[in-house]
């Protein structure tokens, strides 16, 4: 989909969380993010994709417990290996309740092998545009994976 989506998602979740779950203004939002340069096909399909996601997952917005019930904590070497601004977007999509934590570790752990030190903003954009979008449009989710471990006897189980 590409991270210009996914900003237009941030700000309509941003905006949700503000006004207690609701969008009454969504002419003046609209009108906000074309002075952005957001064109009306990329606003439209962010608002159709978070009302969607709404309907589909009750919890995905409402559910405090969910997106307050940890925090996470980041190793040294996570520290050194992401810039702040990349931490602190994966965080508020996971804050937002827009990724799940299983996929904010696929995220890191994906960061971590394909970049060296340090990975930006903008990377960490592609990788969250990618987990979220090929989970939700049937890919394979870290659930759906299957792991084989060799036993002893070369084997696997």
């Amino acid at each position: 989909m590409g991270d210009r989506f996914l900003e237009i998602v941030v700000f309509l979740i941003s905006q949700l969380k503000d006004d207690q779950g609701r969008l009454e203004n969504i002419d003046e939002i609209s009108a906000y993010l074309k002075n952005q340069g957001f064109s009306d096909n990329e606003i439209s399909t962010a608002y159709t994709w978070v009302l969607d996601r709404l309907q589909s997952d009750t919890e995905f917005f409402c559910d405090t417990k969910r997106n307050a019930s940890a925090v996470r904590v980041l190793s040294d070497s996570e520290r050194h290996h992401f810039t702040s601004e990349a931490i602190g977007y994966l965080m508020q999509l996971a804050h937002f309740g827009i990724i799940a934590p299983e996929q904010v570790e696929s995220i890191m752990e994906r960061g971590m092998m394909i970049w060296p030190a340090p990975v930006t903003l903008e990377q960490i954009k592609i990788l969250a545009d990618s987990v979220l979008f090929s989970d939700s449009v049937g890919g394979d989710s870290p659930r759906d994976i299957h792991y084989y471990i060799a036993e002893d006897n070369n084997n696997l189980n």
